[in-house]
């Protein structure tokens, strides 16, 4: 994951806040994307655009340092070669990322989320000179039934050297036999949960 910071926190909070809360009928606010490839309709903030990968490099060159740059190239080449689809979203005014691996039908039981939630660990470790870093799990769960499961995990990164943080997110939604993976690099502790139930798969 990467590291993408805003200068005034507070201020951002306070707009991000707003982009993801509901309206006044209490409905979320958002934008359908159509995964073509698994015949999959998303539903996601309206700040997130579809982006190819050169278009996020140019992105990313403008705002990380060489290092950080190497990290996220090396993270999103491995995403972008997993079996299935890959599609990358960028929000420009928080500076986040979400990327979606649509893969081959994956039912998950709840030993295997757990399993998943020690892999998400090892790959933020991996991906930072973590020394200098915590890495705080703040929460995982999970739900299954006959027909689907969603697991979800949340960890939050932080530099308290230079009072840096960021939130690492993943879910892995099965239904209907296709599967997919969202991983959410942000800022700021979002509610993604309204977008991941208005999944059309």
């Amino acid at each position: 994951m990467i590291l993408l910071f805003a200068s005034s926190c507070q201020n951002l909070d306070k707009e991000m806040k707003n982009l993801w809360e509901e309206d006044e009928k209490g409905e979320v606010v958002g934008t359908y994307h159509y995964l073509d490839d698994r015949g999959i309709k998303l539903f996601l903030p309206e700040a997130f655009k579809k982006t190819s990968i050169s278009e996020y490099q140019t992105i990313l060159d403008t705002i990380l340092d060489k290092e950080s740059y190497r990290y996220e190239i090396k993270r999103i080449n491995k995403l972008q070669d997993m079996e299935g689809g890959f599609h990358l979203f960028f929000d420009k005014y928080s500076n986040s990322t979400l990327s979606v691996n649509s893969v081959d039908f994956m039912p998950l039981s709840k030993d295997e989320a757990q399993q998943f939630l020690s892999i998400m660990r090892k790959s933020l470790e991996q991906g930072f000179e973590h020394k200098k870093f915590s890495i705080e799990k703040k929460s995982a769960k999970y739900n299954g039934n006959s027909k689907e499961h969603i697991f979800k995990g949340i960890y939050l990164v932080e530099d308290k050297k230079m009072k840096r943080e960021f939130y690492s997110t993943t879910y892995i939604v099965t239904s209907n036999e296709k599967t997919v993976i969202f991983q959410i690099t942000t800022p700021y502790k979002g509610n993604f949960d309204p977008f991941i139930t208005k999944i059309n798969m």
